[in-house]
């Protein structure tokens, strides 16, 4: 399947689909989702967008090499939010895709996906079925975050009490959610227009939580659309920074959207949490050195959320 090239401005003022890909480093894994992209667009005009933040492993010029078609943007790593509205000012696609450069492209096409959305007037915001290499789904549909919730996933009752819906039947099913995981997420440019695009305090998490926070106090219908499967490659386990820089988001979603009752009970949920997870970790660890990568996630989270280190990434601007 030939995928449709970029369309020409002066010719095609308005294509379908503006599909926004933002690396940083993985040259690999970014051709690869750009590749499965292109591959599976179908019949539809779509506008590929690159910006690359502030790789040093040579990724700009790779993909330049490898799609020349494509304009790469170059800049300093300001952090996914920031990176993405560089893009969204140039986006001229009635539905804007952020598509995370981890991800593969297996299922459905990008023109059976517009259709889907084009038939659905309320939805502002959609997702499609992800899951992790090996085959299992990833969980992406979200409840919005809260004191309570946060206290039930410290308390391990997230599966009940948590943001995460982990019914997986849900998921083979349209189904709407306050919020989405943003590897794979679409936006209806109208609603942009109104909303504004991602709020680049976030540099990385949470972001996602608070554009569909806004887009449904603006009206619009959040969905999750079993149209479409992509294979996520990558996830932040592995990286005690990014497991930290994840927890600070939370903080930082909680002080923008909650009272400074909420916002605290909200902390000392997340207090809690790593506090647990840590001291119940530590003994495993010291038997299996597998575990050990994880609980030296969970003590620089902890760190960062009791304040006693620095944040790992903070935006540049």
């Amino acid at each position: 399947m030939t995928p449709h090239p970029d369309p020409d401005p002066d010719r095609d003022p308005d294509p379908d689909l503006t599909v926004i890909v933002v690396t940083h480093e993985g040259r690999d894994l970014a051709v690869r989702a750009l590749r499965s992209a292109r591959d599976r667009s179908g019949a539809v005009r779509v506008q590929w967008l690159v910006v690359d933040s502030g790789s040093s492993d040579g990724t700009p010029d790779v993909i330049d090499q490898a799609f020349p078609d494509l304009r790469v943007e170059r800049c300093a790593n300001v952090g996914f939010a920031a990176a993405n509205n560089i893009a969204l000012r140039s986006a001229r696609g009635r539905w804007v895709l952020l598509l995370n450069p981890d991800m593969e492209v297996v299922g459905g096409t990008l023109a059976e996906l517009v259709a889907a959305l084009d038939a659905r007037a309320g939805v502002g915001a959609a997702s499609v079925i992800q899951q992790w290499p090996d085959g299992r789904l990833q969980p992406t549909i979200r409840r919005d975050p809260s004191p309570g919730r946060q206290l039930g996933e410290a308390l391990m009752l997230g599966r009940f009490a948590g943001e995460e819906e982990s019914r997986l039947r849900r998921y083979e099913r349209e189904q709407p959610a306050d919020w989405l995981v943003g590897g794979f997420l679409v936006v209806r440019r109208a609603v942009i227009d109104a909303v504004g695009g991602l709020d680049e305090r976030f540099f990385l998490f949470s972001e996602e939580a608070d554009w569909c926070r806004r887009i449904r106090a603006d009206g619009w219908d959040v969905r999750h659309l079993p149209i479409m499967r992509v294979i996520h490659h990558t996830g932040r386990s592995a990286r005690p920074d990014l497991y930290a820089q994840n927890s600070h988001s939370k903080l930082l979603y909680a002080r923008k959207h909650f009272t400074p009752r909420g916002r605290a009970a909200f902390h000392s949920a997340l207090v809690l949490r790593h506090a647990l997870r840590l001291t119940g970790l530590l003994p495993l660890a010291l038997l299996r050195a597998a575990w050990r990568p994880r609980v030296q996630a969970e003590r620089r989270a902890l760190l960062v959320v009791i304040g006693l280190v620095a944040p790992p990434f903070t935006p540049l601007r």
